[in-house]
């Protein structure tokens, strides 16, 4: 488990981590790598985080949530499955029950955890989470002003 601000990352190997790293690093240094600087992750994902709750204006006091990582969109689809969603799985997805957001090394972006990062934020500012549509609306919000600058 690595530590960050907000979250816990849940990986099983170094290289996992390092991947994931890799995966969400748009904007870090060329000569920046995650075996060199294992503050990338942690650096990443609070900012995004932050620029998140900046842009709804939802800056919930106990926000604390965990990453999984997975190693592919199998195991993603097959852990959705189990934990009763319907219809087809979602490449990565956020679990209000487990506080948790699932994710896999062969298909995470920034983008995509921002995404889910964003339903974590509005899950833990609201007592009783907003319909999911609701959240999509306002993820949409975010995926459209997040990268803006």
């Amino acid at each position: 488990t690595y530590k960050t601000q907000y979250s816990s990352i849940q990986y099983s190997t170094e290289k996992d981590l390092y991947s994931f790293t890799r995966n969400i690093g748009s904007g870090f240094s060329f000569f920046e790598s995650p075996e060199s600087n294992p503050l990338l992750a942690k650096n990443r994902v609070d900012r995004i985080v932050e620029k998140i709750s900046g842009i709804l204006d939802m800056h919930p006091p106990d926000l604390s949530f965990t990453i999984k990582l997975y190693q592919n969109r199998r195991e993603i689809e097959s852990l959705y499955k189990s934990m009763g969603g319907l219809g087809k799985a979602p490449i990565a997805f956020y679990s209000h029950r487990t506080k948790a957001i699932y994710v896999s090394l062969e298909n995470i972006t920034d983008r995509i955890l921002a995404h889910e990062i964003t339903h974590a934020v509005i899950n833990f500012y609201f007592g009783t989470p907003p319909p999911g549509r609701m959240q999509e609306i306002l993820a949409q919000y975010v995926d459209k002003y997040l990268w803006e600058r």
